[in-house]
Formats: C-alpha cells, structure tokens, sequence
C-alpha cells in the first residue's frame, strides 16, 4: 500500500486505533519522555527544567507522541505541567507513541473530531498543519537537519499534501482547497486581506487620532472659557486690557512696562531681565493693583 493511501486509511479509523496501528507500525518507545527523578523535582520546585528521556527518533523522521492528548493539552509543556500538576504516568514510555509528520497530524485530527475540539486543535492548527502547508505545498525545504528527516520520511507532493489536508479539515468539520492553486490562491487573498486590513487600520487610527485632536482643541477652548471667568472674577479690572488666565509673562511684563515702568527702563526687554527673579503670580498681583489704581483715578 502507498504511503498515501495508509495516510487516507487512518483517517477513516478511530483515534484508539490509529494508535495501535502506530504501535505495531514503529514499534513501543524505549525510554520515558522525561526522567522520572527530574520530573518529580521540578515539580517539588527543586530544579527550573526537567530532563528527558532518550525517547527521540527523528534521526529516523519520527516525531514522539503523548497518547493522553486527547485528555489533556500539552503533555510535552512543561509551563503546563508545573501549572495543571500532571502526573509523572503521562510520560511514561508505554504512553508514547511514534509517527510521522502526516500520521502526527491525523492524530490530532482526530482527537479534535473525537473530542469537539476541546484537545488536539491547537496542536492540529497551529502547528502540524502549518508545517505540512509549508513544507509539501509551499514546497520549502526546512533546515534543521532533524526537521529534514521527518520531510523526507513523511515527503508528499503537493497535489497529494491539498488532498490529505483536505480531508483532515472535512473531519473536524471545515473546508480546504481541493487544489494547489486553490490554495495559493486562497492564501494570496488572506494575505491582501491582511494588507488591507492593516491599512483600514491605520486610517481608523489616523481619523480617531484627528477626531481626539478635535475634540481637545474644543475641551481646551472650553476649559480656557472657564479658567478666564473664574480669573475675572477674582481680578475684575483685567477684563479690558486682554490680560488673560493663561497670558505668557511676557504680556505681563509688557503691561507693566507701558503702565509703570516705561520711564525708568530702557526697553520691555531690559524690564524683563530684571523681573526674571520674580514669580509670575507677583507680577500678575503687581499688575492688577496698578491697572486698579489707574481705573479708580478715572471714577
């Protein structure tokens, strides 16, 4: 049987059975995927990582799965571990399997079917699917020496990589191109949609960006409204002179120069130099007590 229509035949088994089909396939796993010692270690809070076993066989294009996945998410995480307290029986050698790229994804697969998505999916979608997207459709050769073992052990052209792929995705319920060009097609529209989303963003912040800008150049108009209602209420006699809440010390201190200061000062700028030791609230109260005096002399 091609290695493609084994690929098709698990599909239509159940996740129980793909297992013991795998298990005869490659054989039981020698070694624990973490050493039990270690592992129980890092779970007293001993050591920061735990050690595995010598279960790996990508020399020979296998990737090693944990068999309760489909009752437990991320079996391998050790953040996920520490985190849901799992016991050390999950990693031991007889809870392991061995498959390859396309059977690893199948597995998942199906566990997400069998389990209404609830386990398998991340792994199905944000990991294995990829990678077969990439590495038979996408045709990019991966780098790693042991990822070039498993593309060569699971290698499938790209025609075939569409079909099983579709397949998998009508079992848990989705559609998927039913060609390569379908696919590229679809995933040259995903990425222009992208694109046009990120540009539909930029103008949404751009036209927020403006319309906050608008609306602080009305609350400032306002709040300058108020500020000077309260500041004329405390200083009546400003009213007529454009003296202002929020005018710059250098109005101040050209008022005091024409009121005052015009006869003993060269300029408003030999004025300013002298004032410059003067807090703004003195010269403001010198201000208004000058203009006071010039309106009362005019009663």
């Amino acid at each position: 049987m091609g290695i493609y229509k084994e690929y098709e035949d698990l599909l239509s088994k159940t996740y129980a059975e793909v297992i013991l089909f795998l298990l005869q396939k490659y054989g039981s796993a020698q070694d624990d995927f973490f050493r039990e010692k270690s592992y129980q270690r890092f779970m007293n809070g001993e050591i920061k990582r735990i050690t595995k076993g010598k279960y790996s066989r990508t020399s020979e294009g296998l990737y090693c799965h944990h068999i309760d996945e489909n009752a437990y998410l991320n079996l391998s995480n050790q953040f996920f571990i520490e985190e849901n307290q799992l016991s050390f029986e999950f990693q031991k050698k007889e809870r392991l399997v061995y498959c390859d790229l396309i059977e690893h994804n199948i597995l998942h697969a199906l566990i997400t079917q069998e389990t209404s998505q609830e386990y398998g999916y991340l792994g199905y979608d944000l990991f294995l699917k990829p990678m077969i997207e990439e590495w038979f459709i996408d045709e990019k050769i991966p780098k790693l020496e042991w990822m070039k073992n498993c593309y060569h052990k699971s290698f499938l052209i790209p025609e075939e990589a569409v079909n099983i792929l579709n397949k998998m995705e009508k079992k848990i319920g989705r559609i998927y191109p039913n060609t390569p060009l379908e696919y590229h097609e679809e995933k040259e529209r995903r990425r222009e949609e992208f694109k046009q989303s990120i540009i539909d963003k930029e103008k949404r912040l751009e036209q927020e960006y403006i319309e906050r800008q608008k609306q602080l150049k009305i609350s400032q108009k306002e709040w300058r409204k108020e500020d000077n209602e309260r500041f004329y209420r405390d200083y009546p006699n400003f009213k007529d002179t454009g003296m202002q809440f929020h005018s710059p010390r250098l109005k101040i201190v050209a008022l005091l120069y024409d009121y005052k200061y015009k006869e003993t000062y060269k300029s408003k700028k030999e004025l300013d130099s002298a004032m410059k030791p003067i807090i703004r609230d003195k010269l403001v109260e010198e201000l208004y007590e000058i203009i006071s005096n010039v309106e009362e002399g005019k009663r």
